[in-house]
């Protein structure tokens, strides 16, 4: 069993990014599986559209919502190109998180 798991609610955009973040870096780990990493990201991101971001979140929360679905798509990244999808995913979840951690 892992200690990954989707947040039951989401109070703040900041804290689905990190969990995202940890979530790819439990997969690249071998800890989760493809399937597992894609049906949690599912959930999340059904709670993602439902969720009312702070002012400060609103132009960030489209973006969160398309890395979100780029995790949900993990099944569809094999060979060679996983790797550089993996490493992009990371890159823009850091990104973000920085953003949001500075307002």
């Amino acid at each position: 069993m892992t200690t990954i798991s989707p947040p039951d609610e989401i109070d703040n955009l900041y804290n689905v990014v990190l969990w995202m973040r940890s979530t790819v870096q439990a997969y690249q780990k071998g800890t989760i599986n493809r399937k597992l990493t894609s049906g949690m990201a599912k959930k999340v991101l059904r709670k993602i559209k439902s969720y009312l971001p702070t002012q400060q979140e609103k132009e960030h929360k489209e973006a969160i919502e398309d890395l979100c679905i780029s995790l949900s798509t993990i099944d569809r990244a094999e060979g060679s190109f996983e790797k550089f999808y993996l490493d992009s995913l990371i890159e823009d979840l850091e990104r973000v998180a920085k953003l949001l951690e500075e307002e």
